[in-house]
């Protein structure tokens, strides 16, 4: 195992959609670092790269320049797959002809695991954020705070290095955020 106490590396970081100098540089070579363990927020207004941020660490964009580095390790030029990060989107991306169980499995699967250790595996991720007893629901017969927590049940299952957030408590009415947020809070310490 590696032993750098960081989680995320930024070094040097710029992004520019485009290949000119005039395209607009959306990320300026920016350097951060992540200790393992902790939860950490990107603020910044609306359009300052935020969210390109987080889809770099998760290699779905490449950088323009700098270098990522996840656990010690370079991952500037690997793809989504190669890397150990799993994102939860603000729109929560559930599958709406899956299942809850199904939604969790999925990435799992998709890694190759077999089914029935998914669904063990999976079961077992549904009881960590409170949701076994819906695993045969559908997405649309759940609340957005269930909804939610699918989401995040369905990144935990992979055991990721990195867990990444995309305002995923954005959609959720003040009481049920402030709620949501101590529960990733407390599911976060326990793991």
């Amino acid at each position: 195992m590696n032993q750098t106490p960081y989680g995320i590396e930024f070094q040097g970081v710029s992004k520019r959609y485009g290949a000119s100098p005039k395209d607009p540089l959306v990320v300026d070579h920016i350097s951060f670092v992540v200790p393992r363990g902790t939860l950490t927020t990107i603020l910044g207004p609306s359009g300052c790269g935020k969210t390109t941020t987080l889809r770099m660490i998760a290699g779905l964009e490449s950088p323009s320049g700098g270098r990522i580095l996840i656990e010690g390790h370079d991952v500037t030029t690997l793809g989504t797959a190669e890397r150990n990060v799993s994102l939860v989107f603000q729109s929560y991306a559930l599958f709406p002809h899956m299942n809850v169980l199904d939604n969790v499995c999925y990435g799992l699967t998709m890694s190759k695991m077999k089914k029935p250790l998914a669904r063990e595996k999976a079961r077992a991720t549904l009881e960590t954020v409170g949701l076994l007893g819906l695993d045969q629901r559908m997405p649309n017969e759940l609340s957005g705070g269930q909804q939610q927590r699918v989401a995040l049940a369905r990144a935990l299952a992979l055991e990721p290095a990195v867990l990444l957030f995309d305002e995923p408590l954005s959609n959720l009415d003040a009481r049920l955020r402030r709620a949501m947020r101590e529960e990733i809070r407390s599911i976060q310490q326990r793991l």
